[in-house]
């Protein structure tokens, strides 16, 4: 036995068994969300040409470049569809909620859970991103990576959630890589599209740089959608900036909450690595990893108990 080999076979029998395959990812997607579900797209049809293969969800506009647009779904389809969630196993938290019209479900994700799902999860703790499990199962299965557009897609989600492998520096990371850049990848041209900036963005920063504060053994600030709007961006544009305050004045946890369009407070956890920010997401019904973790809050007055809950945060 290895690698989970009962719940990969559970999930790509299922996925080679489907006529037709809708791949879900969750809200607010990253480049480890947007490259799972792209990444499959892509490797699902190569693999599979007869298929019928279908990608939702939104790209945030930060992303690189050359990713394609998801599809246009109808609910027929997904109804009569077998549906792929990756990077998530919360039904609550995926993007497009007509997952719940799909005949059925089966996962891949790398969070940590203790929720009872109704579906078979491939679910890999360890691993620092959704696209390393994939990339792992794809070639334990088929033995290859069916396209360089598809390395290009699983690559990206690998270098984001790991921080470009600040977060996560094992062996085997670095061999998934360097797997992924052996079938063709492009990193020049990825890490120039990822961390290009405009003036826009470069105005953003200066706002996070003016209103940034301290909290014991935190670095964090709050943000309001006006602070993002009057720079003309949105939600998804002004989020994902939590590391601008990374170990900041040597502070070992920093946070970002940012006000979303509907009023939620989006609240994004980064540790450097000694302290367990997962936990603590978790607390406040979120979730993560030990180093990076996300929650979501109803308004900004419990920002003081999820700052109290990081100055306690378990060490590790």
């Amino acid at each position: 036995m290895s690698y989970f080999d009962n719940e990969r076979e559970a999930v790509f029998s299922a996925l080679e068994q489907a006529d037709s395959i809708v791949i879900f990812g969750h809200r607010l997607p990253d480049g480890d969300c947007v490259g799972s579900v792209m990444g499959m797209r892509e490797a699902l049809r190569a693999l599979f040409p007869e298929k019928k293969v279908y990608a939702v969800g939104s790209h945030p506009s930060y992303l690189p470049t050359f990713i394609e647009p998801s599809d246009e779904v109808s609910d027929e389809i997904i109804e009569n569809s077998l549906a792929l969630m990756v990077d998530l196993s919360d039904l609550e938290r995926v993007e497009d909620q007509r997952i719940l019209k799909a005949k059925k479900i089966v996962c891949i994700d790398h969070h940590v859970s203790d929720k009872e799902t109704p579906f078979v999860v491939l679910r890999d703790v360890d691993a620092p991103s959704a696209t390393f499990v994939i990339t792992k199962s794809l070639l334990l299965r088929y033995g290859k990576i069916p396209t360089t557009l598809a390395a290009t897609y699983l690559y990206l989600g690998l270098v984001t959630d790991s921080g470009r492998f600040q977060y996560d520096a094992k062996p085997e990371t670095f061999e998934i890589a360097k797997t992924l850049v052996e079938y063709g990848v492009d990193t020049t041209s990825l890490y120039n599209s990822l961390y290009r900036q405009d003036s826009k963005d470069l105005r953003y920063r200066s706002v996070i740089y003016q209103n940034f504060q301290f909290d014991g053994l935190v670095s964090y600030v709050c943000v309001t959608k006006k602070m993002y709007e009057e720079l003309g961006m949105n939600q998804q544009e002004a989020g994902g900036k939590v590391n601008l305050l990374a170990l900041l004045d040597d502070h070992p946890i920093w946070a970002a909450f940012t006000e979303q369009e509907d009023g939620i407070i989006r609240g994004e956890l980064r540790s450097n690595g000694h302290y367990n920010v997962q936990k603590v997401a978790v607390k406040f019904g979120g979730g993560g990893h030990i180093p990076a973790a996300g929650l979501r809050l109803k308004s900004f007055t419990q920002v003081p108990e999820v700052l109290k809950a990081l100055n306690e945060a378990e060490i590790v």
